[in-house]
């Protein structure tokens, strides 16, 4: 590899010491990052990744791959120093097949880029990350991530037709071409939501879709949490698909959709979009006001839907984010409909009420839904943490967590485990964790792929 992509300078080493996880911020912030590299490689094609990672297997030497460094969770600090294979010079958009319907490019392209090029051909990826302005191709699968769109498309796993990887040791691995096939098990899976501890993402074959010929907003209000879920579960399992079902509860209503929209909404407000052929949109969108109306929901000013759109990316900045010396973190569950309201309800007591004196506020919004359940983000502030910030945080989460998995709820379902969630992992997955640890050992005998990550 070139000596220009061979990279040790210290502050060249210093930009990959923290993604967006708190604790990792607060220690850069503090002088003692949690994890800094010995040396950063920017690799340019699969055979140099592969190059990369033969030699640190053989060495026994560390190697986290790095995409756009936008990861909640703390994935790819690398927290035993080694080798950073930060892979955006790996930023081509390789194919896009209008008659399958599929782009492929490689890890390193930006989501926002990638978006802008296949709306171009009147197209898009249906994904829509919050983060989609920093992130990669490659951290979407490895991080099992979903957009705002993920109620009728589904999360990145559901758009993955095929993938390339290099694995621990040093072999260009390609899934078969199509994900659904009965020629044995799939592999594909074992990388997707992987944090890079499996092997090394190198090239991304994804579903695309056409641009909607109209895309249809409406805001309606509930007079409780519950209400609203029960008339999104039944418009789901009807066989309704919106694109998007955002339900804030009265917290979240308040002071995180009313400042965004710039109108200060009632009760439990929800934005709702129906997107496709606009006969479509209208029949859907009739039936599921129907439902909503069933439901005791209140149907307001459809042109706020639309102001959220353009501004849905704006929750994740200044002024609406909020920044050290806060303390700050969002425990994404998942729970099949029989489990939500009691894993609502179980945060509530939980972290809500406990910490209500330290000024703690919990704003929850439910924003990828299923047929089976659906996802509570609930998002925790607290405006300064003070001299046992990372104890309080850390307690906070242990609390959080304890009081999701109490109530049947999974701890994660798109912002993947990381450093955040591995120490629950055993918790939440019982004898399976040994399994996916005896995969980990029989695909990296060294140990060498993303260390103290997922649990494993």
């Amino acid at each position: 590899m070139p000596p220009g992509r061979v990279l040790t300078e210290g502050e060249v080493l210093d930009r990959y010491v923290t993604d967006t996880y708190w604790k990792a911020l607060a220690a850069r912030a503090a002088g003692a990052p949690l994890g800094r590299p010995d040396v950063v490689v920017k690799p340019h094609s699969d055979e140099e990744v592969a190059a990369v990672v033969r030699l640190a297997n053989h060495y026994q030497v560390p190697v986290v791959p790095w995409g756009g460094g936008s990861g909640t969770q703390g994935a790819s600090i690398p927290t035993h120093g080694g080798i950073v294979i930060d892979l955006t010079g790996m930023d081509r958009i390789v194919e896009v097949d209008e008659r399958s319907m599929t782009v492929t490019a490689e890890p390193g392209v930006n989501g926002k880029r990638l978006e802008a090029a296949l709306n171009q051909r009147g197209l898009m990826l249906p994904h829509y990350p919050a983060s989609a302005e920093l992130a990669t191709v490659g951290g979407y699968v490895a991080a099992r991530g979903s957009g705002v769109l993920s109620t009728r498309y589904g999360k990145i796993e559901d758009l993955v037709v095929s993938l390339r990887v290099v694995t621990p040791t040093g072999e260009i691995v390609d899934t078969l071409p199509v994900p659904r096939h009965a020629v044995g098990p799939d592999i594909a899976p074992l990388f997707i939501g992987s944090e890079g501890s499996l092997g090394v993402i190198t090239r991304v074959r994804l579903q695309i879709a056409p641009l909607p010929a109209t895309r249809h907003f409406e805001v309606v209000s509930f007079p409780t949490v519950e209400d609203g879920i029960e008339a999104v579960r039944k418009s789901l399992q009807s066989g309704l698909r919106p694109s998007v079902v955002r339900l804030y509860d009265e917290v979240a209503t308040r002071i995180t959709l009313s400042p965004v929209v710039g109108s200060e909404l009632p009760g439990v407000a929800t934005v709702i979009c129906f997107e496709g052929d606009a006969g479509v949109v209208a029949a859907e969108r009739e039936a599921m006001l129907k439902l909503v109306r069933a439901h005791n929901g209140d149907v307001l000013d459809s042109g706020l839907g639309e102001v959220w759109w353009n501004h849905r990316y704006d929750f994740y900045a200044p002024p609406h984010a909020p920044e050290l010396p806060a303390v700050w973190g969002t425990i994404d569950v998942v729970a099949t409909y029989d489990r939500l309201v009691p894993t609502y309800h179980a945060l509530q007591e939980a972290v809500a009420k406990p910490y209500a004196a330290r000024g703690l506020k919990l704003r929850s919004h439910l924003s990828h839904w299923y047929p089976w359940g659906a996802m509570i983000y609930g998002r925790f502030v607290l405006p300064d943490g003070g001299p046992d910030a990372v104890t309080l945080h850390d307690r906070i989460w242990k609390d959080g967590v304890t009081a999701a998995l109490g109530a049947g709820a999974v701890i994660n379902d798109h912002h993947g485990v990381g450093l955040k969630l591995a120490p629950y992992m055993a918790a939440q997955h019982g004898a399976g964790l040994d399994v996916l640890r005896r995969i980990k050992v029989a695909l990296d005998p060294n140990g060498v792929m993303n260390p103290g990550k997922l649990g494993l």
